[in-house]
């Protein structure tokens, strides 16, 4: 099994990366906290964000002392708790890194927002924060509810474009509004125009809110989705779900990192199948039967991401000890169009 790379001094989870081409290295942005909170799952309200750089996830650069929390909102700012998982991309005057953090005298201060920062400057580690608060609504749970399984959840936001239609796409780990309890973790959709997207980014505009892209009804929470491309015209949608909180028949509760196939979101029908209806962009419900495990919890890595630039392989964190692991499975998927480049914000 291949080891795990941990930072010399931080206990390290989730991450999120940007691949840069033309230096063949990848800017990875991480969760981490005090080793010392891990015992009694606090490390999770006192999560910073790092950054580090690597070739290829076995030898990693964590930086300087400093580099393990470079992501600071400004005083005053809605995200006053700590930051949770995100995404970063590039457009063409900026970094983007869109985040997930709480407001601490919202609710019962586990509510989740999705928020933005930039910076002209990766290795800088100077951060700037709009005030951009997106917050879950329609078809999504707004707060937390009583006797659910798990907290509240809009998070883990992960972006990707179709420059046919000039759209933009995000993915969010969300809960249905009317979801089964304890069952109704979903995979969010929201969309907005290339047009739009420079206000959106700036808190200026509304994304559009459309239905869940997936929900199955049987896990309490679907968290980090992602999508990739199959060689052929098809995609996969992943997520990861603890195995005490996979109650699918299909998957036998294993948890750990998961899949489905779909048809783009885009696409007229063909062959019966279809994931939005004809004239709008409201997605049609997909078969949780054709849910499928990619790597159950047993193998120890959880939060996994698929990296195209290392042959698709599933990377995630360790679950038993923390820090960055390659699982060597190669999936073989490529990446959505993720370059924003064209864009300014």
């Amino acid at each position: 099994m291949p080891f795990s790379t941990q930072h010399p001094s931080r206990h390290v989870w989730d991450f999120w990366y940007r691949f840069d081409p033309e230096a063949k290295f990848f800017h990875v942005f991480y969760l981490n906290a005090d080793r010392a909170l891990v015992a009694s799952e606090q490390h999770h309200y006192a999560s910073c964000v790092g950054y580090a750089t690597t070739t290829d996830f076995v030898s990693i650069d964590w930086g300087d002392e400093s580099s393990f929390d470079v992501l600071k909102p400004p005083p005053n700012h809605w995200a006053n708790t700590c930051i949770w998982s995100g995404d970063i991309i590039k457009a063409q005057d900026s970094y983007l890194i869109f985040f997930t953090s709480r407001e601490r005298y919202q609710d019962n201060g586990m509510t989740q927002s999705i928020g933005v920062a930039h910076t002209n400057d990766l290795f800088s580690n100077q951060w700037h924060f709009f005030n951009t608060q997106l917050k879950p609504k329609l078809f999504y749970q707004a707060r937390s509810i009583a006797d659910d399984l798990t907290i509240h959840a809009w998070r883990d936001p992960f972006l990707f474009r179709h420059r046919a239609s000039r759209q933009i796409f995000m993915l969010v780990s969300a809960k249905a509004l009317n979801g089964p309890m304890g069952r109704s973790g979903v995979i969010a959709l929201l969309q907005v125009d290339d047009d739009n997207f420079a206000q959106a980014v700036r808190g200026d505009r509304e994304w559009q809110y459309l239905p869940p892209l997936l929900e199955p009804g049987y896990y309490s929470e679907m968290e980090v989705p992602q999508l990739y491309q199959h060689a052929e015209d098809s995609y996969e949608l992943v997520f990861s779900c603890w195995a005490k909180y996979d109650f699918s028949a299909v998957t036998g509760g294993l948890g750990g990192f998961q899949g489905i196939t779909i048809p783009p979101l885009w696409t007229q029908e063909r062959d019966g199948q279809r994931p939005v209806r004809e004239g709008d962009r409201t997605p049609l419900p997909l078969s949780s039967q054709a849910i499928h495990v990619l790597a159950p919890e047993t193998q120890g890595l959880y939060a996994c991401r698929i990296v195209p630039e290392l042959g698709g392989e599933i990377i995630g964190f360790d679950i038993q000890t923390g820090g960055i692991r390659r699982s060597g499975v190669q999936t073989n998927l490529a990446s959505m169009d993720r370059d924003f480049s064209d864009l300014v914000v």
